[in-house]
């Protein structure tokens, strides 16, 4: 189910998102008239949990953490409210397909073999002197890592459909931006 979008690097609300009573209570609780707060906590779960979000490059969840605190605060060790993480448990929820769960766990399996090169020491040798890990090994796995990468790459487009397909209405349209007088979207432009 595709829930929030993302738009020239803007996390993008509509009333569809904000009658979802975790972050209807997120936008509610901000009592200045530009919401900015608010918008701020709702970007963050955004950011953070979204699985196409420009920030999922940062593969260490710490980090990454660090990163939007810092830019969405101003204070890299801010604090979640229980209702932002209220709302973070709700929206793994909603977001979570087999296929998504599927590219997430291929992913962490990605990074877990990109810490075990980092962790080889290449120049170790035996107790004859000769070399635990041949050139040959090495370029064997390198042409693997290629084909991790196209298998990557597939999953996200996907994952990328299948969230397509869920925001199809019937007859097989989407819903324009236009169509939608709900739209909140003028929130984003304060």
């Amino acid at each position: 189910m595709k829930i929030f979008d993302i738009q020239d690097g803007k996390v993008i609300l509509n009333a569809d998102e904000l009658s979802i009573p975790a972050f209807k209570k997120i936008y509610e609780s901000d009592k200045t008239k530009d919401k900015s707060h608010a918008y701020s906590k709702i970007a963050y779960i955004i950011f953070m949990y979204k699985w196409d979000s420009p920030y999922m490059s940062i593969l260490d969840d710490a980090e990454r953490m660090y990163v939007l605190k810092e830019e969405l605060f101003n204070n890299s060790l801010y604090e979640l409210d229980d209702l932002m993480l209220n709302a973070v448990d709700i929206y793994k929820k909603f977001q979570h397909t087999f296929s998504l769960q599927f590219l997430e766990d291929n992913m962490l399996g990605a990074s877990k073999l990109m810490e075990y090169y980092r962790l080889i020491a290449w120049n170790e040798v035996d107790k004859a002197g000769r070399p635990i890990y041949s050139s040959r090994d090495l370029a064997a796995n390198l042409e693997k890592a290629g084909g991790i990468l196209k298998s990557l790459h597939t999953l996200r487009e996907q994952v990328r459909r299948e969230e397509l397909e869920n925001t199809r209405i019937k007859g097989g349209n989407e819903i324009g931006s236009y169509e939608d007088v709900r739209s909140l979207r003028s929130l984003n432009n304060k």
